[in-house]
């Protein structure tokens, strides 16, 4: 009889042990197994963290568009006031624009600037600040008459303009009672009346409604005696008009070169060369 080989024991140990080893995953395989699962966890967070950025950046730049849009809006809530501010021609507070846009101090700043950008390129106007808290808007446009805006302007320009030679001629200064006599020998004012049937109250438009202009400027001399007044060009005239406009005026009327005024000729130059240096 064939008796069947016993198979020794240490063998049916090595055959256990190395099914064992088949179905469990060796050091190097457990290793790769969790690089792939720390892989896929740190996509999965990466890409988290890009929709994050995304969304922070859409945010950010819905914002920006907002503040754009708000200081544009404001910009041209400015132009409007202003606009509308200016048609009596009076100096406009500071004040009242910060209350109109209702804004902090430094954008304040920010849209100052491109309302002044904005009034000279597109109305023609320059915003000029003056008296520390005041600004007025001067006509850019080159023209012998100021720039007013009354119902009867022509014949109140052609009143402002003749007192701001009258001015120019005599001096930097004219006193009240001398330039009462000189609409006197004109014939627009008399000794009593100071009413015109083509400029209206002369008085009126002279002593308040000019000055309140800031085209001129009422000097009291002597504080120990107000009624002593004398009248200069203003800060709004000084920007609208030129004292050439002025000295050429005389000129044509006398029909006599510049420099025969040799003073008032003198200022004009001056002026000029200011102006130059200003715009450089």
């Amino acid at each position: 009889m064939n008796r069947a080989k016993k198979t020794p024991a240490s063998q049916n140990i090595q055959r256990k042990e190395s099914n064992g080893n088949e179905s469990q995953p060796g050091p190097s395989s457990q290793a790769n197994q969790s690089l792939r699962q720390y892989g896929n966890r740190s996509s999965t967070r990466n890409k988290l963290l890009q929709n994050s950025q995304d969304i922070l950046s859409q945010n950010v730049s819905s914002q920006q568009n907002m503040q754009v849009q708000e200081k544009m809006q404001m910009t041209s809530g400015v132009i409007k006031y202003l606009l509308m501010a200016d048609r009596n021609k009076h100096p406009i507070l500071k004040s009242h624009i910060i209350k109109n846009i209702q804004c902090n101090a430094k954008d304040y700043q920010l849209i100052m600037k491109e309302v002044e950008t904005q009034l000279f390129m597109v109305f023609g106007y320059r915003l000029i600040q003056v008296e520390g808290n005041k600004y007025i808007m001067v006509n850019e446009v080159n023209n012998y008459l100021p720039h007013l805006n009354f119902k009867k302007s022509a014949n109140t320009q052609t009143l402002l303009f003749l007192v701001l030679v009258h001015i120019f001629m005599i001096g930097e200064s004219s006193k009240e009672e001398v330039l009462w006599d000189f609409l006197r020998n004109l014939g627009i004012v008399t000794q009593n009346n100071y009413v015109h049937e083509y400029f209206g109250d002369v008085k009126q438009l002279v002593t308040v409604d000019f000055v309140n202009q800031r085209y001129l400027e009422k000097i009291i001399p002597d504080k120990n005696d107000p009624t002593k007044v004398e009248y200069k060009w203003g800060c709004r005239a000084l920007n609208e008009i030129t004292f050439r406009s002025a000295l050429e005026f005389v000129a044509t009327i006398y029909d006599m070169s510049l420099n025969k005024w040799k003073l008032q000729h003198k200022a004009v130059k001056e002026q000029e060369r200011l102006k130059g240096r200003e715009a450089t």
